[in-house]
């Protein structure tokens, strides 16, 4: 099994500034890798090992097209979304996910992701206004566990243990990704995410090649290039499925970067993934980060930067996406009190 990877500490790549102190500063790991296998860019150690948390959710949901739920189910391109993003608990996701359920004959008491409030701030206002408590649906992560339990349903492979580490399931996930990032299965570190779902740590470098494959399918065995294709056309056609209807990076990065066939997929503790095509190339280019403190406030300007200087999105944002992007810090009168930098120092080759 492979061994977390111990380097030396990055420089800091996101300032937060405030009157003329560096208050704080946040360190980062990342890279751009080609659908080829060619680094474009490095940020810190490209090597570096991560979990990839949610950002591993358009493999797992592809790992499960894989298995034919799409065709037995006969799920649409809304649900592949869901079954592949961290959906914001809003009314339309919560029915969406309880059909996919009954769809199989399921229900929610078979979900094993656990109760969480919504991660949409109207929607977790709305219950409370209700007086009524979240439940496993509103859990951002039960459309995923849904598109597992819809696997554990076809194959025969029981619904209680469908989380279990040495259920086929889940071997059959851990082999999709290592397959698709080009690593040995024997090597991606197991872990246990929020929802109780098995998670997986491989090398940034290896994370973004999977992310550049998702868009670009050349030279991948058919049923895996079939799978993927499902699940980046579900996401592109349903960025409200992957995140909510407003006020989420990843919903709102792939609406603005369509041109691009933008991908993009946050995970927790500062990880961030994306994949996009290069127009010039027709290559698929993946791009990976890691925050190494954790913090979404550095994580989500550092993607805008990066996805700006390759052109996948303009410098001048689209205005949902300016609440994420490096800028202006004011207090609650409305002041500007300081800033939040990015300073890239890059390892590059091409742009």
């Amino acid at each position: 099994m492979m061994e977390p990877v111990t380097t030396t500490a990055p420089p800091p790549v996101v300032e937060v500034r405030r009157g003329a102190l560096i208050e704080s500063s946040h360190r980062a790991h990342g890279c751009v890798i080609d659908s080829r296998g060619e680094t474009l860019m490095s940020l810190g150690d490209k090597d570096h090992v991560a979990f990839m948390r949610s950002s591993a959710k358009p493999f797992q949901a592809a790992a499960a097209l894989i298995r034919g739920i799409a065709a037995r189910f006969g799920l649409t391109k809304r649900e592949i979304a869901i079954i592949a993003g961290s959906h914001g608990g809003e009314p339309f996701h919560v029915e969406l996910v309880r059909s996919i359920l009954a769809g199989a004959g399921l229900n929610p008491r078979n979900l094993q992701c656990g109760v969480q409030a919504p991660l949409d701030d109207e929607a977790r206002r709305e219950l409370r206004r209700r007086g009524v408590n979240p439940t496993v649906l509103h859990n951002n992560c039960s459309g995923k566990h849904a598109g597992m339990l819809l696997t554990a349903v076809l194959t025969g492979t029981g619904l209680d243990g469908y989380l279990d580490f040495d259920n086929p399931l889940q071997r059959g996930i851990v082999d999709f990704i290592a397959s698709v990032a080009g690593v040995a299965s024997s090597d991606i570190i197991p872990g246990v995410d929020g929802c109780s779902a098995p998670v997986h740590a491989l090398p940034l470098r290896n994370a973004a090649l999977a992310y550049a494959r998702l868009v670009d399918r050349r030279n991948l065995p058919e049923d895996v290039a079939t799978s993927l294709k499902a699940v980046a056309e579900a996401m592109t056609a349903h960025p409200e499925m992957v995140a909510a209807s407003r006020n989420r990076i990843c919903t709102e990065l792939i609406r603005a970067g369509g041109g691009h066939n933008l991908i993009a997929k946050a995970g927790a503790e500062g990880y961030y993934a994306a994949g996009w095509r290069d127009p010039q190339s027709g290559n698929g280019v993946g791009m990976v980060i890691k925050i190494e403190d954790g913090a979404q406030r550095a994580r989500d300007p550092l993607v805008i930067t990066i996805l700006q200087r390759y052109g996948v999105l303009p410098l001048k944002l689209p205005r949902p996406l300016e609440r994420f992007a490096a800028g202006p810090i004011t207090n609650h009168r409305g002041k500007t009190v300081g800033e939040i930098v990015v300073k890239l120092t890059l390892n590059q080759e091409g742009k």
